[in-house]
């Protein structure tokens, strides 16, 4: 008799009180082999997805807008684990640094949150409740504008990632920039009041960079005041709308060279970008039954 029909067995005697006590160790020849499909797959270079905002997805342009954005170097495969889940395997560092560097990214006016797979971590078990955003921070007075108060202010916010490095080049900034966590739960911060030791306080104000759609009533990201929860629940003259569009940044930068726009290009054209973003040869030794004109 087997170990594994031993335990069984046992098992089957065990009654409520013992069942605490009695675990399944495993050998070494009972363990579960990696299938030859997914032999070469790296969890360190996967990443899953969701989008904030629920809805039907198209994912043949999805994942074809996707990689015409990001142009991975050595490419990437995007499935469609359940809906409104989505797994993202790269094949090198780089690449998927620079595209979670870049985040929040969109398809069709929809943010995607997205999370790095970590060792042994089921991709459908993956809490998605998380999103980074660069915060600007305005009118910080001299005697404030440091790393360590940085730090705490991203940490108010969310949770601090990191500071903008240029944040101390020059005189006179504007506003200072921190990479910061959001909870999807939470509202967003609007302002926080600081002081030094001795003397008055003061607002510091923040506005977020290419933020999603959010909430004027209740500040929280993935949905309009038109679909509040409780808006159902209060006369309209007593709702207030303490959020509101002063709260996106103004936008910088150059912005992406390709769009996806619906019936626009034809099959055609995904299929080129499709062969020269998608399918590259490291995607073809891994999935070998995947096809590329």
């Amino acid at each position: 008799m087997s170990s594994t029909d031993s335990l069984i067995q046992s098992m089957n005697m065990v009654t409520i009180e013992d069942e605490e006590e009695i675990g399944y160790e495993i050998i070494a020849e009972e363990q579960e082999q990696p299938s030859q499909y997914f032999q070469g797959i790296n969890p360190k270079l996967c990443v899953v997805g969701r989008f904030i905002v629920e809805g039907k997805t198209d994912f043949l342009a999805f994942q074809h807008t996707m990689a015409a954005l990001w142009k991975p170097g050595k490419g990437v495969y995007i499935k469609e684990l359940d809906t409104n889940l989505f797994l993202f395997q790269f094949f090198h560092e780089v690449d998927i640094r620079r595209v979670m560097e870049g985040c929040p990214w969109s398809f069709n006016r929809r943010a995607l949150v997205m999370s790095r797979l970590k060792d042994g971590e089921n991709p459908r078990s993956v809490v998605l409740n998380s999103l980074e955003l660069w915060v600007q921070v305005y009118d910080m007075k001299p005697g404030f504008m440091s790393e360590k108060i940085l730090q705490g202010i991203g940490n108010y916010i969310g949770h601090h990632v990191s500071n903008c490095q240029s944040n101390f080049n020059g005189v006179w900034k504007e506003y200072m920039r921190i990479r910061v966590s959001i909870n999807l739960n939470n509202p967003l911060r609007r302002r926080m009041k600081m002081k030094m030791n001795g003397e008055e306080w003061f607002w510091v104000n923040f506005r977020y960079e290419n933020v999603p759609m959010f909430c004027f009533i209740c500040g929280i990201v993935g949905h309009s005041e038109k679909y509040y929860i409780k808006l159902f629940e209060h006369e309209a003259e007593e709702i207030t709308k303490p959020y509101g569009p002063w709260l996106r940044a103004p936008f910088r930068g150059q912005g992406h060279q390709f769009t996806w726009e619906r019936d626009v290009g034809g099959a055609e054209w995904i299929e080129v970008r499709l062969d020269r973003a998608l399918v590259t040869s490291s995607f073809l030794d891994v999935f070998t039954d995947a096809k590329a004109n």
